[in-house]
């Protein structure tokens, strides 16, 4: 073990002989998946026709349940560069710079090809979305490693505090240069001639800034377990503070609607959370991020004290497959909706239709959440076998293609 790892005496982190693995690290990447899958079991089961997040029209519950959500992608992409910094510690820049590069064109492909057919059952128009973005920050990550520490802390705070000011340009005022503002900065369809060619969600800009906070936040988590628990509360406490106090004053930061006073408490409580994901705003990174590096805490407290084995075990073995559990859970709920409508005689071939889970509702289709919850409950388990297996297969054999899985 190196001289890094020595002054590590903490049960947490491990070196796997490739990379130092952070137990905590998995064990909140597992709960953040198993998060993520409720959002999408609501994506094809929910009967409310309304945007979850709308304050205005929106309930308690189902806010909620859409809210929790909005912490995984900001948490997969942070843990993300995260993991690239514990790589350095056994890898020159060469080879992980080599290997996020391939990653990341791995990940595009997938998302367009693999991804795409999972959420629509159809070859139509590809969806780029977190899988994409992740990718894409990869690769850029790839260049920005060879700089120094400082270097790219100093970009993640200018493009994570900064892209909120390029919010008054429009791609409609851009001409041919569109599609490439539209994948840095807008979601919607890029087209060509006109004719869209790709439905776009995940605007590169914001995310990269936050893979390349991970990767500055890498020698905090090599650091004892007292100590980078007592770092990622503080940060994370430090990143609640600051967006609450610009959500109160209706500062810099969220182009939405801003806080309001709505007419009653929880509307008004709604209304304080709501913010602007597509792209992410400094206040949905703000929010999000505090809540995650708060977890972390928790979470590297609870590994470290030897609590909750069963539960973090659990959670652990999603956290050590994220992308085979997501690509699986994907299909598995979709192909649960499609197995319903055909079975009480709905329009089933709604669900084979390219996009519609992310433009339209099927009239008279779905049900309350209490059902969302007990689909996702069996989503889960029923992929837990099949995780737990494929966990040991990375485990038992080392070949690299096993990394790109």
């Amino acid at each position: 073990m190196s001289s890094t790892a020595s002054v590590l005496p903490n049960t947490s982190v491990v070196s796997s002989g490739r990379s130092y693995r952070i137990q905590s690290l998995d064990v909140l990447r597992g709960l953040l998946m198993v998060l993520m899958a409720i959002d999408h079991t609501r994506d094809f089961f929910s009967s409310a026709p309304i945007d979850p997040a709308d304050p205005i029209r929106s309930w308690p519950t189902l806010f909620a349940t859409r809210w929790i959500t909005h912490l995984c992608a900001p948490g997969f992409i942070l843990l993300a560069g995260a993991s690239v910094y514990l790589q350095r510690q056994r890898k020159s820049a060469g080879t992980v710079s080599r290997s996020l590069l391939l990653r990341g064109l791995w990940l595009i492909f997938l998302e367009i090809t693999l991804v795409t057919l999972g959420w629509s059952f159809n070859f139509g128009i590809p969806i780029l979305q977190v899988i994409w973005v992740i990718g894409a920050s990869m690769i850029v990550l790839a260049g920005l490693l060879w700089l120094p520490l400082p270097a790219v802390g100093l970009f993640s705070a200018v493009v994570i505090f900064g892209h909120d000011l390029l919010d008054g340009i429009h791609a409609d005022s851009l001409g041919r240069w569109k599609d490439v503002w539209q994948l840095l900065h807008e979601r919607g369809y890029l087209t060509y001639h006109h004719h869209p060619f790709v439905l776009y969600g995940y605007p590169l800009l914001p995310w990269v800034g936050v893979m390349a906070l991970g990767y500055c936040l890498g020698p905090v988590l090599l650091r004892p377990a007292v100590v980078r628990q007592r770092w990622c509360a503080l940060m994370g406490v430090a990143s609640l503070l600051l967006f609450a106090v610009l959500r109160l004053l209706h500062g810099y930061g969220d182009p939405g609607d801003g806080f309001q006073h709505l007419g009653t408490a929880s509307h008004t409580a709604m209304s304080f959370l709501s913010v602007q994901k597509y792209p992410p705003s400094l206040h949905y990174l703000l929010g999000t991020l505090g809540v995650v590096l708060l977890l972390f805490a928790l979470i590297d407290r609870v590994v470290e004290e030897a609590k909750l084995r069963k539960t973090r075990g659990f959670l652990e073995v999603f956290g050590k497959v994220p992308f085979f559990f997501y690509i699986l859970h994907i299909f598995l709920i979709h192909a649960a909706a499609l197995a319903v409508a055909y079975a009480t005689g709905a329009n089933w071939r709604f669900w084979i239709t390219p996009d519609v889970v992310f433009t339209s509702h099927l009239d008279g289709w779905g049900f309350g959440l209490p059902v969302v919850y007990l689909i996702w409950i069996a989503v889960v388990l029923t992929l837990y076998p099949a995780c737990v297996w494929f966990s040991g297969v990375k485990d038992r054999n080392r070949s690299w293609w096993l990394a790109y899985l």
